[in-house]
């Protein structure tokens, strides 16, 4: 009876053993990233760089950020939010787990939806890009909410031969009223390693000009104030229509 209780002792042990030494398979992720490559016309537009606007004046754009949020195809979700923020992540504005197999098509606000537009900003988690801490100049203080997108410039608008960027270009677009969606279908997805990319792209000579022209001269500023609707409605608008498939 010890002896048959000896050997099932170290089954037990020989078993155990085996079982530590091939520990399960570990699965490497796999990413699905949304990347945005703002432009001017052909030329890939680098912050604080010199452009030309239809009428003539040099701009130079000194930041550019905005929301995307609810992005999916019907009722597949891609990712709830991303920021985009040119400056300091380039052109990445989302990257989730995930693969690209159900989004041939996506739909996105651009811009916070009035459900958690004017939710509390340090509720959130603290990697969610709507946390205070990450939306950071993103979120107003004086009006509860989301800056849904930001352009800020800077124009010389003299044309006197001088280089002199006299005029300071501020666009600060949010309210629940301002929010757009954007579509896109038939996309083109590329896949690199372990990561299935889509490649948008985002017109500022396009932004100035279509379907309405932004003069940066007399049409500078915008914090989506009153009094301030109608050109709100004109930027964000034309920001809508000067993203779409690179």
């Amino acid at each position: 009876m010890k002896h048959l209780f000896s050997i099932i002792l170290l089954l037990i042990v020989f078993t155990s053993c085996k079982d530590k030494e091939k520990p399960e398979p570990i699965i490497p992720n796999h990413y699905i990233k949304i990347n945005v490559h703002p432009k001017y016309g052909n030329e890939t537009l680098y912050l604080d760089s010199v452009f030309q606007t239809a009428e003539g004046y040099d701009i130079k754009f000194t930041d550019i950020k905005f929301y995307l949020q609810d992005v999916k195809n019907g009722s597949s979700i891609l990712s709830t939010v991303g920021l985009f923020d040119y400056r300091l992540n380039g052109v990445l504005a989302i990257k989730e787990i995930g693969t690209k197999d159900a989004f041939s098509s996506i739909t996105a606000n651009l811009g916070v939806d009035a459900a958690i537009n004017h939710n509390d900003p340090t509720a959130f988690s603290n990697s969610s890009p709507l946390n205070i801490a990450i939306a950071n100049d993103m979120h107003w203080g004086w009006n509860p909410g989301y800056i849904f997108m930001k352009v800020e410039a800077k124009a010389d608008t003299l044309q006197n031969g001088i280089e002199n960027f006299d005029q300071t270009i501020v666009f600060h677009i949010g309210l629940d009223v301002n929010l757009e969606t954007l579509n896109f279908s038939n996309l083109n997805w590329t896949t690199v390693g372990d990561e299935d990319i889509l490649d948008l792209k985002l017109d500022m000579q396009s932004f100035l000009t279509t379907p309405q022209s932004i003069d940066v001269k007399t049409e500078f500023t915008c914090h989506s104030a009153v009094g301030q609707e109608l050109l709100a409605t004109k930027v964000i608008t034309n920001f809508k229509n000067s993203i779409s498939p690179l």
